[in-house]
C-alpha cells in the first residue's frame, strides 16, 4: 500500500485486518465489539481498548492529517466508520 505521493504504509497484520472490515462496509458505523469481533474473532470487554489503538495507529498511517480524521471517523455513541467511498477496480 502506498500513500499518493508514492512512500509505502507498512501495516501489521492487525491493522491489516480492521482496514480490510473498513473497506468491505464504507459508510457502515461499526462498534468496537463489532471490529473487535470482525478482526480477530473474540468479543470484548467493558474496558477493552484495543479497537481504539488500533485505529488510532491505523489513522497515523493512512490519514494525511491523523489529528482531522477524514477517512476512519469517530460516531459517538456509536463506533467507527470509514467515511468514503470504495470502488474496486480489477
Amino acid at each position: 500500500m502506498r500513500h499518493a505521493d508514492g512512500r509505502e504504509v507498512h501495516l501489521t497484520t492487525a491493522e491489516f485486518r480492521l482496514l480490510t472490515v473498513f473497506l468491505e462496509r464504507p459508510r457502515f458505523v461499526l462498534s468496537r465489539e463489532q471490529l473487535l469481533e470482525l478482526t480477530s474473532g473474540r468479543a470484548a470487554h467493558v474496558f477493552d481498548r484495543t479497537i481504539d489503538n488500533r485505529v488510532s495507529r491505523l489513522r497515523k498511517k493512512i490519514q494525511e492529517d491523523p489529528a482531522r480524521p477524514g477517512l476512519i471517523t469517530t460516531v459517538r455513541g456509536g463506533g467507527y466508520s470509514f467515511a468514503s467511498d470504495v470502488k474496486v477496480e480489477t
